[in-house]
């Protein structure tokens, strides 16, 4: 007699993504379709990577940014109030704090995948994150903003170049590299007037290995899984975002990017970013982002399943422990890896090798191709939205 396919665990549960847009949407639209939640997208325009996935069972259009805060939560809100979802999870800095900020608000209609009050507050601004790790021997860059006044910093700084980098920011949006007390003072309040609060600090410099280190910590303050993997290339090459990922065994970045969440007392889900530095072999924590990275893929191939680890902490369920994750699992944006080769003077001497055929795209799934070609197609889309109509 034929019996029906096993039930799949989270049948009849809602999942809302924010941030459709983004390549992290991809990963958690799969894990969470094959877990059997019905999952939401919320993203700019019906063309982007997440709205056209095979994986979606609803698409929800906010056709403004989150830094349009009222604009953009007007817009959620009118879509949690008409439809109902279990969860919502942002995948940018921008939304985490605006959900982090409204959420008791928020929480009236669906649980919130990210911590909010003074918690979200000292994980999303970078000075006091790395006045933690400066607190507690955690390796970073010596910091000398510890005040907004310029003379005060140019006292502290005790080496040039320093950096300069938006306490609240994400990427590489408003760094600047001072060579001199001169250009601090003469950059450093147009860079305020710009971006808000400055981060000063120590220049490290960019030629040495970058490293992302996932973790989860559970509502109970246990671990629950931790991956770190390296980003030997990135473009532009002379410092950009990671074209190639790989998995490594370093348990000891692993170690003081959870002590720092922990001296944080951070709960969910983490993306520490880390630097070597080339002068001296060591590994510096350089900054948290409080939401799903970018290169999130790798850590579902090296076997860690976040979807599910966030979906069950915010139900109360007991959380899937991981305590190990597959070493040398390589990803890679093959096009702008592509670009990298041509670029760059290492493109024979890189590892892995570029030529190794056993990698991941970071993008390209051949059970649910759409995306990747909305990815490619995404400026022209963007082009055609600016002329016409929003939400294209």
């Amino acid at each position: 007699m034929k019996t029906g396919a096993a039930p799949k665990p989270f049948s009849g549960t809602s999942v809302l993504l924010l941030d459709c847009h983004t390549v992290q949407s991809l990963p958690l639209l799969e894990a969470y379709h094959r877990l059997g939640a019905a999952v939401g997208t919320v993203s700019r325009s019906r063309f982007d990577p997440g709205a056209v996935s095979r994986y979606r069972a609803r698409r929800h259009i906010i056709p403004v940014r989150a830094f349009q805060q009222q604009e953009y939560l007007a817009g959620l809100t009118g879509i949690l109030e008409e439809q109902h979802y279990d969860l919502v999870i942002p995948l940018t800095d921008s939304t985490a704090r605006l959900l982090a900020k409204n959420r008791e608000a928020l929480s009236r209609y669906a649980r919130i995948a990210v911590e909010g009050g003074e918690v979200f507050d000292r994980i999303d601004d970078k000075q006091r994150t790395m006045l933690v790790c400066q607190e507690n021997g955690i390796p970073c860059p010596r910091t000398y903003s510890v005040s907004d006044d310029v003379d005060e910093i140019a006292r502290a700084v005790d080496a040039y170049p320093a950096a300069m980098k938006p306490r609240y920011g994400y990427g590489a949006v408003g760094f600047r590299r001072l060579d001199s007390e001169e250009e601090l003072r003469r950059y450093y309040p147009e860079a305020v007037r710009e971006f808000g609060p400055m981060l000063v600090e120590e220049y490290i410099p960019q030629t040495g290995t970058q490293y992302t280190c996932d973790v989860y910590i559970g509502r109970d303050r246990q671990v629950k899984s931790a991956v770190i993997y390296g980003k030997p290339r990135w473009y532009p090459v002379g410092g950009g975002a990671s074209c190639c990922n790989v998995t490594i065994d370093r348990p000891d970045l692993i170690a003081d990017c959870v002590k720092l969440l922990e001296k944080l007392g951070w709960t969910g889900y983490a993306d520490l970013d880390l630097i070597e530095d080339p002068r001296d072999g060591s590994v510096r924590i350089m900054e948290i982002n409080p939401r799903i990275a970018a290169t999130a893929k790798i850590a579902f191939l090296a076997g860690i399943d976040v979807a599910r680890q966030i979906l069950e902490d915010a139900l109360g369920m007991p959380v899937t422990v991981y305590t190990d994750y597959r070493k040398n699992v390589v990803t890679r944006r093959f096009l702008v890896d592509c670009a990298w080769f041509v670029k760059s003077p290492c493109r024979f001497k890189t590892k892995p090798n570029w030529f190794n055929p056993f990698f991941h795209g970071q993008v390209f799934s051949a059970a649910d191709p759409l995306p990747a070609l909305a990815y490619l197609l995404k400026p022209l889309f963007r082009h055609a939205a600016a002329k016409g109509t929003p939400g294209l």
